[in-house]
């Protein structure tokens, strides 16, 4: 999701929760991810530029071995020191590229330290023939900045976009990244690896180039192609990428076990995944946690999807073969499910918390049905209660994330939120600044109600209000959001001994963030 992870994906885009002030900016990011992510194949449809440059008009781009850059830009306005997980999308691309001869290096601007200057010194030294850049709303400004270095150092250098962001705009794209030569639509690997092989521009499936948008590419309906991830190409550790918090183990990495979300919530950006849900192979999913496992040592396992629990058959499956091959004893597991009660019952959280499963989260979005009703969101506030009671119940914590500037928001609204969570007593919670991703039907209703204050794509940011509803201001929101109550001010100091004890290396760090959200409370 632009999922939704406002899905904290890869995923996509994927999908984020909550905020610096009870929790941290990461936690936010995830949510962000969430919305923004072979044999028996499970796939169900629920409810369902012509850049001034060197290469300008090129048409087959040479087929041979090449040199590829893939950056991860920084992100607007970001305090984070570190990115949580290696981007997903370059992992793999990375990964298929190697796997095909090719020499691959991938650089994770944030966590590697690498500003405009260092990579002027990696181009210059590296000489790559093709730089990617995966991009989503809130790291257009850096990507930018990207493109134009490249394109300063050498024209003949083949600039390739993708990720959310391109993938709603389209050929849009160009008017705000002239340097561009190539925008990759929706899943991105396989036009990737046509361009990487030399396909031919004008004619790949799912690609824009030279003012020109080329047939769409069908979304991949068997996924068993995705390979193990080569995190040797991120120089994986658990001091470089520290996870979606609240974490239960280190190392911690992730799995995308499953693409697409069959929903329709209103601030949701599909353009990566689509609408069309298809399921990994249980064995093959197996075969990825023991990588990651045995040649990483990871402990724990983030599965990014959108929904998990959406095709019971298949959660089934992937729990049973977890615990007949013993990858419930060293490795814990966490992931997002919904809290529909078609979805979600006792018999289903038992056996995930069997498989190792520590951590559910749960897109709550709001304590008031009239707006879970306008954002489409589909489900109901007895479902939510129900589902954190069961969830409770067999012994498994919970993350509630919510949502703050939607349409129809109003002080009354706000304060439904904060009741429920109080009420749902999760292990972690957080509400974020509602952002009308491009391409959303929320971006259409603040247009055209003259709601959104901000058009500046290198504006948006993650922990920033864009927007004001017919009840609230821009000013109003921060204050309510961030006025969270005492009680849930108790519930992050419980949560944070408890870690601190578990961690004791994190002491100082979960220290400094207390005390900030204790002594930053708005003042109106």
């Amino acid at each position: 999701m632009q999922r939704n992870s406002q899905k904290i994906s890869n995923s996509a885009n994927r999908r984020g929760i909550a905020v610096r002030r009870i929790g941290n900016l990461k936690i936010l990011w995830l949510y962000y991810k969430l919305r923004t992510a072979g044999g028996v194949q499970y796939s169900a449809k629920i409810n369902s530029r012509g850049p001034e440059s060197g290469l300008a008009g090129c048409g087959n781009f040479m087929a041979k071995s090449k040199k590829i850059l893939l950056v991860n830009p920084l992100e607007n306005y970001s305090p984070r020191k570190y990115d949580m997980y290696p981007s997903g999308a370059l992992v793999l691309m990375g990964t298929m590229a190697h796997n095909k001869g090719h020499s691959v290096k991938i650089v994770h601007q944030l966590t590697d330290g690498v500003d405009l200057t260092e990579l002027g010194n990696i181009l210059s030294v590296f000489k790559p023939d093709i730089v990617g850049i995966t991009m989503n709303t809130f790291q257009t400004f850096h990507a930018r900045k990207i493109s134009e270095l490249v394109k300063k150092t050498d024209k003949n250098i083949l600039v390739v976009t993708g990720g959310p962001h391109p993938s709603a705009l389209k050929l849009k794209i160009f008017e705000d990244f002239p340097c561009v030569d190539v925008a990759v639509i929706g899943e991105g690997e396989a036009a990737f690896m046509e361009i990487v092989e030399g396909g031919d521009l004008s004619v790949i499936p799912g690609i824009c180039f030279n003012n020109k948008m080329n047939p769409q590419r069908p979304a991949a309906m068997n996924l068993d192609y995705i390979p193990l991830p080569n995190l040797n190409l991120v120089n994986f550790s658990r001091n470089k990428f520290t996870g979606a918090e609240p974490v239960g183990a280190y190392p911690t990495m992730y799995i995308m076990a499953s693409r697409g979300c069959p929903f329709h919530c209103i601030y949701c950006n599909k353009s990566v995944w689509g609408n069309t849900v298809r399921f990994r192979r249980p064995e093959l999913i197996l075969e990825e946690i023991k990588w990651l496992h045995e040649k990483y040592g990871v402990k724990e396992i983030f599965f990014q999807d959108d929904t998990f629990n959406l095709n019971r058959e298949w959660a089934e499956q992937v729990f049973n073969l977890i615990i007949a091959n013993g990858l419930n004893r060293n490795i814990i597991y966490k992931t997002p499910f919904r809290v529909n009660e078609k979805l979600v019952d006792k018999k289903l959280l038992e056996l995930a918390k069997k498989a190792g499963f520590w951590l559910i989260f749960y897109g709550v979005e709001s304590g008031n049905q009239e707006m879970l009703d306008k954002m489409k969101k589909g489900i109901t506030i007895r479902e939510v209660k129900r589902a954190f009671e069961l969830t409770h119940s067999v012994g498994l914590k919970t993350i509630a994330s919510f949502i703050v500037g939607l349409p129809g928001e109003t002080k009354k609204t706000i304060e439904d939120t904060f009741n429920l969570q109080r009420e749902l007593k999760p292990y972690f919670t957080g509400s974020s600044p509602a952002i009308p991703f491009p391409d959303t039907e929320f971006e259409k209703i603040v247009i055209e109600k003259g709601h959104l204050l901000i058009y500046n794509h290198d504006e948006y940011c993650l922990d920033k209000f864009i927007v004001r509803t017919d009840d609230l201001s821009k000013t109003d929101l921060e204050y309510y959001r961030l006025d969270i109550p005492g009680k849930l001010r108790l519930s992050y100091l419980k949560w944070v001994l408890a870690d601190s004890f578990k961690n004791p290396g994190n002491i100082i760090k979960r220290g400094k963030k207390f005390f900030n959200l204790l002594v930053n409370r708005p003042r109106k």
